[in-house]
Protein backbone atom coordinates (compact mmCIF):
# COMPACT_ATOMS: atom_id res chain seq x y z
CA UNK A 1 0.00 0.00 0.00
CA UNK A 2 1.38 3.37 -1.16
CA UNK A 3 2.07 5.51 1.97
CA UNK A 4 0.18 8.96 1.50
CA UNK A 5 1.87 11.84 1.96
CA UNK A 6 0.87 15.44 3.62
CA UNK A 7 1.21 17.96 0.71
CA UNK A 8 2.28 21.28 2.09
CA UNK A 9 3.73 22.73 -1.17
CA UNK A 10 2.05 26.23 -1.90
CA UNK A 11 0.35 24.79 -4.45
CA UNK A 12 -0.54 22.08 -5.78
CA UNK A 13 -2.68 21.88 -1.93
CA UNK A 14 -4.49 18.77 -1.12
CA UNK A 15 -8.31 18.11 -2.70
CA UNK A 16 -11.03 17.47 -0.95
CA UNK A 17 -12.35 14.29 -1.39
CA UNK A 18 -16.19 15.63 -2.68
CA UNK A 19 -13.80 17.22 -5.44
CA UNK A 20 -11.86 14.05 -6.11
CA UNK A 21 -15.10 12.10 -6.33
CA UNK A 22 -16.63 14.82 -8.72
CA UNK A 23 -14.12 14.58 -10.54
CA UNK A 24 -14.21 10.83 -11.01
CA UNK A 25 -17.49 11.53 -13.32
CA UNK A 26 -18.04 10.29 -16.76
CA UNK A 27 -16.84 12.93 -18.89
CA UNK A 28 -19.66 14.83 -20.91
CA UNK A 29 -19.35 16.82 -24.74
CA UNK A 30 -18.31 20.24 -24.32
CA UNK A 31 -20.79 20.95 -26.62
CA UNK A 32 -23.43 19.71 -24.57
CA UNK A 33 -26.01 21.45 -22.00
CA UNK A 34 -24.35 19.13 -19.59
CA UNK A 35 -20.77 21.33 -19.98
CA UNK A 36 -22.71 24.87 -20.49
CA UNK A 37 -24.35 24.47 -17.27
CA UNK A 38 -21.08 23.41 -15.75
CA UNK A 39 -18.89 26.31 -17.03
CA UNK A 40 -21.82 29.10 -16.11
CA UNK A 41 -21.75 27.44 -12.59
CA UNK A 42 -18.32 27.90 -12.41
CA UNK A 43 -18.25 31.86 -13.38
CA UNK A 44 -20.78 32.96 -11.28
CA UNK A 45 -19.34 31.20 -8.48
CA UNK A 46 -15.78 32.72 -9.26
CA UNK A 47 -17.67 36.13 -9.81
CA UNK A 48 -19.17 36.07 -6.67
CA UNK A 49 -15.83 35.67 -4.67
CA UNK A 50 -13.98 37.64 -7.06
CA UNK A 51 -16.49 40.75 -6.49
CA UNK A 52 -16.92 40.82 -10.05
CA UNK A 53 -19.73 41.56 -12.64
CA UNK A 54 -17.30 41.44 -15.64
CA UNK A 55 -16.08 38.99 -17.55
CA UNK A 56 -14.56 35.73 -16.27
CA UNK A 57 -12.96 32.64 -18.40
CA UNK A 58 -11.82 29.30 -17.37
CA UNK A 59 -8.59 28.52 -19.25
CA UNK A 60 -7.31 24.83 -19.23
CA UNK A 61 -3.92 25.60 -18.55
CA UNK A 62 -1.35 26.60 -15.70
CA UNK A 63 -1.50 29.78 -14.02
CA UNK A 64 1.53 30.53 -16.02
CA UNK A 65 -0.72 29.95 -18.88
CA UNK A 66 -3.11 32.38 -17.44
CA UNK A 67 -0.20 34.94 -17.03
CA UNK A 68 0.47 34.57 -20.93
CA UNK A 69 -2.93 35.03 -21.52
CA UNK A 70 -3.40 38.34 -19.89
CA UNK A 71 -0.38 39.84 -21.53
CA UNK A 72 -0.18 38.31 -24.74
CA UNK A 73 -3.99 39.67 -24.85
CA UNK A 74 -3.54 43.16 -24.02
CA UNK A 75 0.12 43.98 -24.89
CA UNK A 76 1.59 45.89 -28.28
CA UNK A 77 4.83 46.01 -29.49
CA UNK A 78 6.23 48.98 -28.14
CA UNK A 79 3.66 49.31 -25.13
CA UNK A 80 5.07 50.83 -22.02
CA UNK A 81 4.95 48.62 -18.99
CA UNK A 82 5.73 49.19 -15.60
CA UNK A 83 6.83 46.29 -13.75
CA UNK A 84 7.74 45.27 -9.98
CA UNK A 85 10.34 42.56 -9.51
CA UNK A 86 10.84 40.64 -6.07
CA UNK A 87 10.69 37.47 -6.88
CA UNK A 88 10.41 35.08 -9.47
CA UNK A 89 6.80 35.36 -10.25
CA UNK A 90 6.90 38.82 -10.76
CA UNK A 91 9.98 38.09 -13.18
CA UNK A 92 8.13 35.90 -15.50
CA UNK A 93 5.41 38.34 -15.67
CA UNK A 94 7.60 40.86 -16.56
CA UNK A 95 9.54 38.34 -19.52
CA UNK A 96 6.15 37.15 -20.73
CA UNK A 97 5.23 40.61 -21.67
CA UNK A 98 8.50 41.58 -23.09
CA UNK A 99 8.16 38.44 -25.52
CA UNK A 100 5.05 40.12 -26.95
CA UNK A 101 7.22 43.08 -27.89
CA UNK A 102 6.77 45.36 -24.32
CA UNK A 103 8.95 48.05 -23.35
CA UNK A 104 9.98 47.22 -19.27
CA UNK A 105 10.80 49.10 -16.72
CA UNK A 106 12.48 46.59 -13.99
CA UNK A 107 11.32 47.98 -10.46
CA UNK A 108 13.73 46.08 -8.65
CA UNK A 109 12.47 45.93 -4.45
CA UNK A 110 14.29 43.85 -2.18
CA UNK A 111 12.62 40.02 -1.91
CA UNK A 112 11.97 40.46 1.59
CA UNK A 113 9.78 42.88 0.90
CA UNK A 114 6.72 43.70 -1.94
CA UNK A 115 6.17 46.85 -3.56
CA UNK A 116 4.38 49.85 -1.52
CA UNK A 117 2.58 52.67 -2.67
CA UNK A 118 4.90 54.75 -2.14
CA UNK A 119 6.85 53.21 -4.24
CA UNK A 120 4.66 52.69 -6.91
CA UNK A 121 3.29 56.16 -7.23
CA UNK A 122 6.53 57.34 -7.54
CA UNK A 123 7.79 55.34 -10.58
CA UNK A 124 4.49 56.00 -11.69
CA UNK A 125 5.43 60.28 -11.66
CA UNK A 126 9.05 58.88 -13.33
CA UNK A 127 7.65 58.14 -16.39
CA UNK A 128 4.37 57.45 -18.75
CA UNK A 129 2.96 54.13 -19.07
CA UNK A 130 0.53 51.80 -20.45
CA UNK A 131 0.66 49.00 -18.33
CA UNK A 132 1.51 48.14 -15.01
CA UNK A 133 2.18 44.45 -14.45
CA UNK A 134 1.38 43.56 -10.53
CA UNK A 135 2.16 40.75 -8.47
CA UNK A 136 0.16 40.44 -5.17
CA UNK A 137 1.52 37.45 -3.54
CA UNK A 138 4.74 36.33 -4.38
CA UNK A 139 4.64 32.92 -3.85
CA UNK A 140 8.52 32.47 -4.28
CA UNK A 141 9.28 34.72 -1.71
CA UNK A 142 6.00 34.36 0.71
CA UNK A 143 5.69 38.26 0.31
CA UNK A 144 2.80 40.00 -0.14
CA UNK A 145 1.34 43.64 -0.81
CA UNK A 146 -0.81 44.45 2.23
CA UNK A 147 -1.92 48.07 0.81
CA UNK A 148 -2.34 46.44 -2.69
CA UNK A 149 -5.72 48.79 -3.43
CA UNK A 150 -3.91 51.86 -2.77
CA UNK A 151 -0.90 50.33 -5.37
CA UNK A 152 -3.92 49.91 -7.96
CA UNK A 153 -5.82 53.23 -7.55
CA UNK A 154 -2.31 55.25 -8.04
CA UNK A 155 -2.23 53.07 -11.33
CA UNK A 156 -5.98 54.15 -12.13
CA UNK A 157 -5.71 57.63 -11.15
CA UNK A 158 -2.63 57.69 -13.98
CA UNK A 159 -4.89 56.19 -16.83
CA UNK A 160 -2.33 52.98 -16.56
CA UNK A 161 -3.97 49.33 -17.06
CA UNK A 162 -3.34 47.42 -14.42
CA UNK A 163 -3.13 43.28 -14.39
CA UNK A 164 -2.88 41.42 -11.48
CA UNK A 165 -1.39 38.28 -10.50
CA UNK A 166 -3.22 37.02 -7.86
CA UNK A 167 -2.76 33.52 -8.18
CA UNK A 168 -1.98 32.23 -4.97
CA UNK A 169 -4.15 35.43 -3.24
CA UNK A 170 -7.52 34.93 -4.15
CA UNK A 171 -9.05 33.22 -1.63
CA UNK A 172 -6.47 33.99 1.08
CA UNK A 173 -6.56 37.45 0.67
CA UNK A 174 -8.73 40.55 -0.04
CA UNK A 175 -9.71 40.97 -3.66
CA UNK A 176 -12.53 42.56 -4.84
CA UNK A 177 -11.27 43.03 -8.57
CA UNK A 178 -14.30 45.79 -9.82
CA UNK A 179 -14.03 48.25 -6.78
CA UNK A 180 -10.41 47.84 -6.90
CA UNK A 181 -10.19 48.85 -10.54
CA UNK A 182 -8.30 45.55 -11.75
CA UNK A 183 -8.50 44.87 -15.48
CA UNK A 184 -7.13 41.77 -15.99
CA UNK A 185 -6.63 39.46 -13.24
CA UNK A 186 -5.24 35.96 -12.99
CA UNK A 187 -5.83 33.22 -10.88
CA UNK A 188 -5.02 29.44 -10.09
CA UNK A 189 -7.09 26.57 -9.34
CA UNK A 190 -4.76 24.85 -7.37
CA UNK A 191 -4.55 27.38 -4.42
CA UNK A 192 -6.03 29.11 -1.69
CA UNK A 193 -9.65 27.60 -3.49
CA UNK A 194 -8.11 23.78 -3.05
CA UNK A 195 -9.04 22.86 -6.68
CA UNK A 196 -7.07 20.51 -9.02
CA UNK A 197 -4.15 22.22 -10.71
CA UNK A 198 -4.33 22.45 -14.54
CA UNK A 199 -6.58 25.45 -14.91
CA UNK A 200 -6.19 29.25 -14.85
CA UNK A 201 -9.05 31.63 -14.03
CA UNK A 202 -8.67 35.32 -15.78
CA UNK A 203 -11.21 38.16 -15.75
CA UNK A 204 -11.57 40.95 -17.78
CA UNK A 205 -12.92 44.71 -17.52
CA UNK A 206 -14.21 46.77 -19.90
CA UNK A 207 -11.32 48.98 -20.10
CA UNK A 208 -9.51 45.77 -20.71
CA UNK A 209 -11.54 44.92 -23.76
CA UNK A 210 -11.27 47.83 -25.36
CA UNK A 211 -7.20 47.63 -24.83
CA UNK A 212 -7.57 44.03 -26.17
CA UNK A 213 -9.94 44.52 -29.45
CA UNK A 214 -6.79 46.72 -30.41
CA UNK A 215 -4.33 44.37 -29.77
CA UNK A 216 -2.80 41.30 -31.96
CA UNK A 217 -4.30 38.51 -30.50
CA UNK A 218 -2.94 35.06 -29.86
CA UNK A 219 -4.56 32.09 -31.54
CA UNK A 220 -5.59 29.62 -28.58
CA UNK A 221 -5.40 32.94 -25.82
CA UNK A 222 -7.75 34.67 -28.05
CA UNK A 223 -9.78 35.97 -25.08
CA UNK A 224 -12.51 37.71 -28.09
CA UNK A 225 -13.11 34.06 -28.83
CA UNK A 226 -13.78 33.21 -24.93
CA UNK A 227 -15.90 36.49 -24.76
CA UNK A 228 -18.06 34.98 -28.13
CA UNK A 229 -18.08 31.75 -27.32
CA UNK A 230 -19.04 32.25 -24.01
CA UNK A 231 -22.09 34.49 -24.17
CA UNK A 232 -23.41 33.05 -27.51
CA UNK A 233 -23.62 29.67 -26.28
CA UNK A 234 -21.84 29.02 -22.74
CA UNK A 235 -19.45 27.11 -24.44
CA UNK A 236 -15.33 27.37 -24.54
CA UNK A 237 -13.85 28.22 -28.11
CA UNK A 238 -11.85 24.88 -27.95
CA UNK A 239 -11.76 21.42 -25.77
CA UNK A 240 -11.98 22.59 -21.75
CA UNK A 241 -10.56 20.36 -19.03
CA UNK A 242 -14.35 18.79 -18.06
CA UNK A 243 -13.07 16.49 -15.43
CA UNK A 244 -10.94 19.81 -13.47
CA UNK A 245 -13.74 21.85 -14.09
CA UNK A 246 -15.89 19.47 -12.29
CA UNK A 247 -13.22 19.76 -9.73
CA UNK A 248 -13.11 22.98 -9.68
CA UNK A 249 -16.33 23.59 -9.03
CA UNK A 250 -16.87 21.18 -6.13
CA UNK A 251 -14.21 22.81 -4.83
CA UNK A 252 -15.60 26.14 -4.89
CA UNK A 253 -18.92 24.79 -3.78
CA UNK A 254 -17.06 23.54 -0.37
CA UNK A 255 -15.40 27.31 -0.04
CA UNK A 256 -19.43 29.43 -0.62
CA UNK A 257 -20.54 26.61 2.15
CA UNK A 258 -18.14 27.86 4.60
CA UNK A 259 -18.43 31.45 3.41
CA UNK A 260 -16.16 33.49 1.43
CA UNK A 261 -15.11 35.90 4.12
CA UNK A 262 -14.44 32.98 6.76
CA UNK A 263 -12.65 30.93 4.09
CA UNK A 264 -10.21 34.09 4.08
CA UNK A 265 -10.32 34.78 7.09
CA UNK A 266 -9.03 31.33 7.99
CA UNK A 267 -6.17 31.69 5.96
CA UNK A 268 -5.13 34.93 7.99
CA UNK A 269 -5.92 33.54 11.18
CA UNK A 270 -4.01 30.50 10.37
CA UNK A 271 -0.86 32.45 9.06
CA UNK A 272 -0.82 34.82 12.27
CA UNK A 273 -0.50 31.78 15.04
CA UNK A 274 1.97 30.01 12.45
CA UNK A 275 4.31 32.61 12.40
CA UNK A 276 3.95 33.77 16.19
CA UNK A 277 4.96 30.00 17.17
CA UNK A 278 8.26 30.29 14.68
CA UNK A 279 9.16 33.33 16.44
CA UNK A 280 9.04 31.59 19.61
CA UNK A 281 11.06 28.70 18.12
CA UNK A 282 13.23 31.12 16.93
CA UNK A 283 13.26 30.16 13.59
CA UNK A 284 14.39 32.70 11.34
CA UNK A 285 11.80 33.86 8.57
CA UNK A 286 12.70 35.55 5.15
CA UNK A 287 9.90 38.00 4.23
CA UNK A 288 9.95 40.86 6.64
CA UNK A 289 7.27 41.24 9.23
CA UNK A 290 4.86 43.82 7.28
CA UNK A 291 5.23 41.68 4.45
CA UNK A 292 4.71 38.02 5.06
CA UNK A 293 2.21 36.46 3.05
CA UNK A 294 -1.02 34.45 4.81
CA UNK A 295 -0.72 31.62 2.19
CA UNK A 296 2.90 30.98 1.71
CA UNK A 297 5.05 30.63 5.19
CA UNK A 298 8.98 31.02 3.98
CA UNK A 299 11.68 29.98 6.10
CA UNK A 300 15.31 30.76 6.07
CA UNK A 301 17.72 28.34 6.37
CA UNK A 302 21.08 29.17 7.56
CA UNK A 303 24.34 28.97 4.88
CA UNK A 304 25.65 25.22 6.15
CA UNK A 305 21.59 23.80 5.52
CA UNK A 306 20.48 23.40 2.13
CA UNK A 307 16.35 23.02 1.30
CA UNK A 308 16.87 19.90 -0.40
CA UNK A 309 18.38 18.27 2.70
CA UNK A 310 15.18 19.55 4.82
CA UNK A 311 12.66 18.39 2.49
CA UNK A 312 14.11 15.00 2.12
CA UNK A 313 13.90 14.50 5.44
CA UNK A 314 10.80 15.37 6.08
CA UNK A 315 9.74 13.70 3.46
CA UNK A 316 10.97 10.44 4.61
CA UNK A 317 10.79 10.88 8.32
CA UNK A 318 7.82 13.00 8.81
CA UNK A 319 5.88 11.95 5.39
CA UNK A 320 5.39 15.69 5.14
CA UNK A 321 6.05 17.34 1.25
CA UNK A 322 6.95 21.12 1.33
CA UNK A 323 8.65 23.29 -0.99
CA UNK A 324 12.07 24.59 -1.60
CA UNK A 325 13.53 28.24 -2.96
CA UNK A 326 13.63 29.36 -6.15
CA UNK A 327 15.68 31.21 -8.43
CA UNK A 328 18.02 33.43 -6.25
CA UNK A 329 16.39 31.90 -3.36
CA UNK A 330 17.03 28.41 -4.30
CA UNK A 331 18.61 26.53 -1.45
CA UNK A 332 18.26 29.14 1.04
CA UNK A 333 15.06 28.57 2.23
CA UNK A 334 11.75 26.63 2.63
CA UNK A 335 7.99 27.51 1.85
CA UNK A 336 5.38 26.09 3.00
CA UNK A 337 1.62 26.35 2.11
CA UNK A 338 -1.03 28.16 4.33
CA UNK A 339 -3.53 27.53 1.69
CA UNK A 340 -6.85 25.89 1.00
CA UNK A 341 -8.70 23.20 3.24
CA UNK A 342 -6.36 23.70 6.35
CA UNK A 343 -7.12 21.68 9.24
CA UNK A 344 -5.51 22.07 12.65
CA UNK A 345 -4.65 18.51 12.73
CA UNK A 346 -2.82 19.19 9.84
CA UNK A 347 -1.31 22.36 10.44
CA UNK A 348 0.30 21.37 13.55
CA UNK A 349 2.01 17.75 11.93
CA UNK A 350 3.60 20.08 9.59
CA UNK A 351 4.79 22.24 11.66
CA UNK A 352 5.56 19.66 14.40
CA UNK A 353 7.86 17.71 11.11
CA UNK A 354 9.56 21.16 10.23
CA UNK A 355 10.97 22.20 14.40
CA UNK A 356 11.55 18.41 14.47
CA UNK A 357 13.93 18.26 11.60
CA UNK A 358 15.40 21.83 11.65
CA UNK A 359 16.22 21.28 15.73
CA UNK A 360 18.90 18.97 14.74
CA UNK A 361 20.60 21.16 11.78
CA UNK A 362 20.46 24.67 13.05
CA UNK A 363 21.36 25.74 16.38
CA UNK A 364 18.86 27.43 18.81
CA UNK A 365 15.79 25.78 17.73
CA UNK A 366 12.99 25.55 20.22
CA UNK A 367 10.47 22.40 18.92
CA UNK A 368 8.49 22.61 22.20
CA UNK A 369 6.64 25.98 20.96
CA UNK A 370 4.83 23.97 18.59
CA UNK A 371 2.66 22.88 21.29
CA UNK A 372 1.17 26.28 21.49
CA UNK A 373 -0.35 26.39 17.54
CA UNK A 374 -3.04 23.83 17.81
CA UNK A 375 -4.24 25.07 21.23
CA UNK A 376 -4.27 29.02 19.57
CA UNK A 377 -6.09 27.50 16.55
CA UNK A 378 -8.85 25.85 18.95
CA UNK A 379 -9.37 28.76 20.75
CA UNK A 380 -10.23 30.76 17.80
CA UNK A 381 -13.11 28.16 16.80
CA UNK A 382 -10.48 26.11 14.29
CA UNK A 383 -10.53 22.64 14.03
Amino acid sequence: MQFLMLLATPGPTELHKRVLDAMCKQVVSHRGPELRELYTSLVEKFRKLLKTDGSVFVLACSATGGIECAVSNIINKGDKVLSPVFGVFSERFAEAAKFYGAEITYLNIKPQTAPTPEIIKGALDEGTYDVALLVYNETSTGVASRDFHEILKACKERNVLVAVDAVSAAGGLPLKIDSWGIDICVIGSHKCYAGPPGLSIITVSEDAWNKIRSSRRPFYFDLIKYKKFYEENRETPFTPAVNLMYGMNEALNIVLEYGADNWMRRHMDFANSIYEVLEKANVKLFAEKEYRSPTTISISLPNNVTDSEIIEELRIKHGVVVAGGMGNMKGSLIRVANMGNLSVEKTVKVYDAILDVMSFKVDGINRQAVEALGESLRKMGYR
